[in-house]
Protein backbone atom coordinates (compact mmCIF):
# COMPACT_ATOMS: atom_id res chain seq x y z
CA UNK A 1 0.00 0.00 0.00
CA UNK A 2 1.63 3.50 -1.06
CA UNK A 3 2.21 5.51 2.15
CA UNK A 4 -0.09 7.94 1.22
CA UNK A 5 -2.85 6.33 1.10
CA UNK A 6 -5.49 6.38 3.75
CA UNK A 7 -6.69 3.19 5.16
CA UNK A 8 -10.83 2.42 5.01
CA UNK A 9 -12.32 2.60 8.86
CA UNK A 10 -15.25 0.34 8.84
CA UNK A 11 -18.53 1.55 9.69
CA UNK A 12 -18.95 0.46 13.74
CA UNK A 13 -21.59 -1.16 15.00
CA UNK A 14 -23.02 1.58 18.13
CA UNK A 15 -24.62 3.50 15.47
CA UNK A 16 -28.20 4.84 16.01
CA UNK A 17 -31.03 5.41 13.93
CA UNK A 18 -33.31 8.59 14.49
CA UNK A 19 -33.10 12.19 15.79
CA UNK A 20 -34.32 11.30 19.33
CA UNK A 21 -31.48 8.30 19.68
CA UNK A 22 -29.10 10.90 17.66
CA UNK A 23 -29.79 13.47 19.95
CA UNK A 24 -29.23 11.38 23.24
CA UNK A 25 -25.95 9.93 21.87
CA UNK A 26 -24.93 14.03 21.15
CA UNK A 27 -25.82 14.81 24.66
CA UNK A 28 -23.85 12.39 26.23
CA UNK A 29 -20.80 12.78 24.16
CA UNK A 30 -21.00 16.74 24.81
CA UNK A 31 -20.96 15.75 28.98
CA UNK A 32 -18.11 13.92 28.15
CA UNK A 33 -15.97 16.28 26.65
CA UNK A 34 -17.68 19.27 28.81
CA UNK A 35 -15.91 17.02 32.00
CA UNK A 36 -13.05 16.28 30.40
CA UNK A 37 -12.26 19.98 29.95
CA UNK A 38 -13.58 20.73 33.32
CA UNK A 39 -10.44 18.83 34.75
CA UNK A 40 -8.17 21.06 32.47
CA UNK A 41 -8.95 24.31 34.41
CA UNK A 42 -11.85 26.47 34.34
CA UNK A 43 -14.11 26.69 31.60
CA UNK A 44 -15.47 29.99 30.72
CA UNK A 45 -19.28 29.41 30.73
CA UNK A 46 -19.94 31.04 27.01
CA UNK A 47 -18.74 28.88 23.89
CA UNK A 48 -17.06 30.81 20.95
CA UNK A 49 -18.72 30.32 17.90
CA UNK A 50 -19.40 31.87 14.37
CA UNK A 51 -22.24 33.90 14.30
CA UNK A 52 -22.89 32.28 10.81
CA UNK A 53 -21.77 28.56 10.64
CA UNK A 54 -19.09 28.11 7.67
CA UNK A 55 -20.30 24.93 6.44
CA UNK A 56 -23.48 27.25 5.25
CA UNK A 57 -20.94 28.91 3.07
CA UNK A 58 -18.90 26.59 1.57
CA UNK A 59 -16.58 25.31 4.01
CA UNK A 60 -16.46 22.21 5.59
CA UNK A 61 -18.94 20.47 7.97
CA UNK A 62 -18.31 18.92 11.22
CA UNK A 63 -20.17 15.87 12.46
CA UNK A 64 -23.27 17.35 13.96
CA UNK A 65 -22.25 20.52 11.92
CA UNK A 66 -22.38 22.62 15.15
CA UNK A 67 -19.03 24.20 15.25
CA UNK A 68 -17.56 25.92 18.51
CA UNK A 69 -14.43 26.25 20.78
CA UNK A 70 -14.37 26.59 24.22
CA UNK A 71 -11.79 28.72 26.23
CA UNK A 72 -10.32 26.94 29.30
CA UNK A 73 -8.50 28.75 31.82
CA UNK A 74 -5.51 28.12 33.92
CA UNK A 75 -2.83 29.45 36.32
CA UNK A 76 -0.71 31.53 34.14
CA UNK A 77 -2.07 30.18 30.66
CA UNK A 78 -5.33 29.92 28.71
CA UNK A 79 -6.53 26.66 26.41
CA UNK A 80 -8.60 26.93 24.00
CA UNK A 81 -9.82 23.88 22.49
CA UNK A 82 -12.13 22.46 19.85
CA UNK A 83 -15.91 21.71 20.64
CA UNK A 84 -17.47 19.47 18.77
CA UNK A 85 -15.09 17.53 16.13
CA UNK A 86 -15.74 14.63 18.13
CA UNK A 87 -19.39 15.13 17.92
CA UNK A 88 -21.38 11.80 16.71
CA UNK A 89 -21.41 12.29 13.04
CA UNK A 90 -25.07 12.69 11.55
CA UNK A 91 -26.07 11.45 7.62
CA UNK A 92 -28.91 12.12 5.44
CA UNK A 93 -30.90 9.49 6.82
CA UNK A 94 -30.62 10.64 10.59
CA UNK A 95 -27.60 7.85 11.39
CA UNK A 96 -25.19 8.88 14.19
CA UNK A 97 -22.10 7.44 14.09
CA UNK A 98 -20.53 8.08 17.37
CA UNK A 99 -16.96 9.86 18.01
CA UNK A 100 -16.88 11.87 14.82
CA UNK A 101 -13.53 12.74 13.72
CA UNK A 102 -12.12 10.97 16.94
CA UNK A 103 -9.97 13.81 17.93
CA UNK A 104 -10.38 17.51 19.34
CA UNK A 105 -7.73 20.11 19.01
CA UNK A 106 -5.97 22.80 21.48
CA UNK A 107 -3.47 25.43 21.71
CA UNK A 108 -2.41 26.58 24.98
CA UNK A 109 -0.35 30.12 25.48
CA UNK A 110 1.03 32.13 28.69
CA UNK A 111 -1.90 34.72 29.99
CA UNK A 112 0.28 37.71 29.50
CA UNK A 113 0.58 36.68 25.57
CA UNK A 114 -3.36 38.12 25.44
CA UNK A 115 -2.17 41.55 26.94
CA UNK A 116 -5.76 41.27 28.51
CA UNK A 117 -6.94 41.32 24.75
CA UNK A 118 -10.42 38.95 24.28
CA UNK A 119 -9.02 35.42 23.27
CA UNK A 120 -11.82 35.40 20.30
CA UNK A 121 -9.78 38.47 18.53
CA UNK A 122 -6.79 36.95 18.86
CA UNK A 123 -3.88 35.47 16.70
CA UNK A 124 -3.84 32.34 18.75
CA UNK A 125 -7.50 31.68 17.98
CA UNK A 126 -6.99 32.15 14.57
CA UNK A 127 -4.58 29.58 14.87
CA UNK A 128 -7.33 27.27 15.84
CA UNK A 129 -9.94 28.34 13.82
CA UNK A 130 -7.99 27.02 10.64
CA UNK A 131 -6.63 24.32 12.50
CA UNK A 132 -9.92 22.98 13.45
CA UNK A 133 -11.12 23.31 9.70
CA UNK A 134 -8.48 21.60 8.26
CA UNK A 135 -9.30 18.80 10.58
CA UNK A 136 -12.72 19.03 9.88
CA UNK A 137 -11.77 18.84 5.90
CA UNK A 138 -9.05 16.22 6.03
CA UNK A 139 -11.62 14.06 8.00
CA UNK A 140 -8.43 11.70 8.30
CA UNK A 141 -6.08 13.66 10.72
CA UNK A 142 -6.48 10.43 13.55
CA UNK A 143 -4.98 8.02 10.91
CA UNK A 144 -1.72 10.33 9.89
CA UNK A 145 -1.10 10.36 14.12
CA UNK A 146 -1.19 7.29 14.46
CA UNK A 147 0.77 6.10 11.40
CA UNK A 148 3.74 9.46 11.40
CA UNK A 149 3.38 10.44 15.31
CA UNK A 150 2.95 14.46 14.47
CA UNK A 151 1.11 16.66 11.78
CA UNK A 152 2.71 20.36 10.59
CA UNK A 153 0.60 22.69 8.96
CA UNK A 154 1.29 26.10 6.85
CA UNK A 155 -1.31 28.78 7.86
CA UNK A 156 -2.19 32.18 6.66
CA UNK A 157 -2.35 33.45 10.09
CA UNK A 158 -4.47 37.21 10.30
CA UNK A 159 -2.11 39.61 12.38
CA UNK A 160 0.57 37.24 13.25
CA UNK A 161 3.69 38.31 15.10
CA UNK A 162 6.41 39.96 13.79
CA UNK A 163 9.01 37.46 12.82
CA UNK A 164 6.90 34.45 13.17
CA UNK A 165 6.01 33.83 9.53
CA UNK A 166 8.52 32.54 7.20
CA UNK A 167 9.15 33.57 3.62
CA UNK A 168 6.21 33.26 2.29
CA UNK A 169 4.12 34.96 5.09
CA UNK A 170 2.89 31.85 6.69
CA UNK A 171 2.81 30.51 9.94
CA UNK A 172 3.98 27.14 10.80
CA UNK A 173 2.34 24.56 13.07
CA UNK A 174 2.83 21.36 14.64
CA UNK A 175 0.02 19.06 16.04
CA UNK A 176 0.81 15.89 18.85
CA UNK A 177 -0.11 14.19 21.43
CA UNK A 178 0.25 14.45 24.67
CA UNK A 179 2.03 17.27 27.07
CA UNK A 180 3.10 17.43 30.60
CA UNK A 181 -0.04 18.94 31.43
CA UNK A 182 -2.79 17.99 28.45
CA UNK A 183 -3.91 14.45 28.43
CA UNK A 184 -2.93 12.92 25.09
CA UNK A 185 -6.54 11.31 25.04
CA UNK A 186 -10.25 11.66 27.06
CA UNK A 187 -12.73 8.83 27.56
CA UNK A 188 -16.49 9.01 26.28
CA UNK A 189 -19.06 6.03 26.61
CA UNK A 190 -18.49 5.46 23.41
CA UNK A 191 -14.51 4.99 23.44
CA UNK A 192 -11.69 6.75 23.17
CA UNK A 193 -10.91 10.45 22.17
CA UNK A 194 -7.69 11.87 20.58
CA UNK A 195 -6.37 15.90 21.86
CA UNK A 196 -4.16 16.97 19.91
CA UNK A 197 -1.80 19.86 21.01
CA UNK A 198 -0.90 22.46 18.70
CA UNK A 199 2.47 24.43 19.04
CA UNK A 200 3.25 27.49 17.02
CA UNK A 201 6.98 26.99 14.83
CA UNK A 202 9.30 29.56 14.68
CA UNK A 203 10.46 29.70 11.00
CA UNK A 204 13.79 27.84 11.60
CA UNK A 205 12.06 24.82 13.05
CA UNK A 206 9.66 25.12 10.12
CA UNK A 207 12.62 25.29 7.71
CA UNK A 208 14.16 22.21 9.81
CA UNK A 209 11.04 20.07 8.94
CA UNK A 210 11.11 21.18 5.55
CA UNK A 211 14.75 20.25 5.09
CA UNK A 212 14.47 17.09 6.20
CA UNK A 213 14.92 13.90 4.32
CA UNK A 214 12.65 12.39 6.57
CA UNK A 215 9.65 14.56 7.72
CA UNK A 216 8.19 12.23 9.89
CA UNK A 217 11.31 11.64 11.71
CA UNK A 218 12.12 15.26 11.58
CA UNK A 219 8.57 16.25 13.39
CA UNK A 220 9.00 13.49 15.54
CA UNK A 221 12.35 14.91 17.13
CA UNK A 222 10.68 18.48 16.94
CA UNK A 223 7.92 17.24 18.86
CA UNK A 224 10.17 15.88 21.44
CA UNK A 225 12.41 18.34 21.55
CA UNK A 226 10.09 20.88 22.17
CA UNK A 227 8.46 18.87 25.34
CA UNK A 228 12.19 19.01 27.14
CA UNK A 229 12.17 22.59 25.87
CA UNK A 230 11.56 25.46 28.79
CA UNK A 231 8.42 26.48 26.97
CA UNK A 232 6.94 22.78 26.42
CA UNK A 233 4.17 22.66 24.31
CA UNK A 234 3.16 26.41 24.63
CA UNK A 235 2.93 28.32 21.61
CA UNK A 236 5.07 31.70 22.03
CA UNK A 237 5.35 34.14 19.61
CA UNK A 238 8.99 35.18 20.68
CA UNK A 239 11.19 32.05 22.13
CA UNK A 240 14.25 30.98 20.92
CA UNK A 241 14.29 27.93 18.01
CA UNK A 242 14.16 24.28 19.02
CA UNK A 243 16.44 22.29 16.68
CA UNK A 244 16.93 18.72 17.26
CA UNK A 245 20.63 17.61 17.56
Amino acid sequence: MPDNTIPQVPQPDDAVVGKEAGAQMLATACAARDAFYATLGTVDADVLAPLVNPAFMGGPRWPSLRQAWRVIRRPGSIVIASDGLSDPFEDDDDVFVPRGHLLEVCIEAPLSAFDGDSVQVSWFFDVIYQVSQNVADHGSIDLLLQRHGSVSMLLDVQDAPKGLEDENEQVGVLLAQGAATLAPTFDTPYGEVMLLTITVLQPAELAYISEAEDKAQARRDLAAALLTSPTGHLSVARRPAVIPR
